[in-house]
């Protein structure tokens, strides 16, 4: 009766221990959803014409929050899943503080001239170049982090329009 009764204990800490990793897991793809929301509410402004500083605004906001609370989180063997998150979020805050509103000032010129339309597309190339190797690299630790941990991942229901705005 006493080896049940330790079995017993072992299931019910595995079983909680397998939710803190789904947990830790699913708190970097919220946040990642989170900013990948805002990207795409920004895009649809500069598309629409409107005014882009509300959504820059909301964007740099959003990944500055997203950092706090990655930052915060804590899993014995999330480590290398932690700093591919937080070395992709860094991305973004550095490019909606910097590219983005370079791009902003660009766009907003009452006539595009061919130089614009240059820099513009230097600037996305330049971004997409960065962001292929951080998004590799996070895709990779969190497959790590996945299969040490006996989870499935699942493919981002967002990540269907974020492809859209690349192309």
């Amino acid at each position: 009766m006493k080896k049940l009764f330790l079995l017993l204990l072992v299931i019910p800490f595995a079983a909680s221990a397998q939710k803190d990793v789904l947990e830790f897991n699913d708190i970097i793809v919220e946040e990642q959803t989170k900013i990948g929301q805002r990207l795409i509410d920004f895009n649809y402004a500069v598309e629409a014409g409107t005014d882009t500083d509300m959504p820059l605004k909301l964007t740099l906001e959003q990944v500055k929050v997203s950092i706090a609370v990655v930052e915060k989180l804590s899993w014995q063997d999330g480590a290398a899943l932690k700093k591919s998150a937080l070395a992709l979020f860094d991305f973004y805050k550095s490019i909606v503080s910097n590219e983005y509103k370079e791009m902003v000032s660009i766009i907003n010129h009452p006539e595009l001239s061919e130089g614009d339309i240059t820099q513009l597309n230097e600037l996305i190339a330049s971004i997409t170049e960065r962001e292929e190797k951080l998004d590799a690299d996070f895709a990779a630790e969190q497959e790590a982090f996945a299969k040490m941990n006996n989870f499935t991942l699942e493919e981002n229901e967002l990540q269907d329009e974020l492809d859209k705005i690349s192309e």
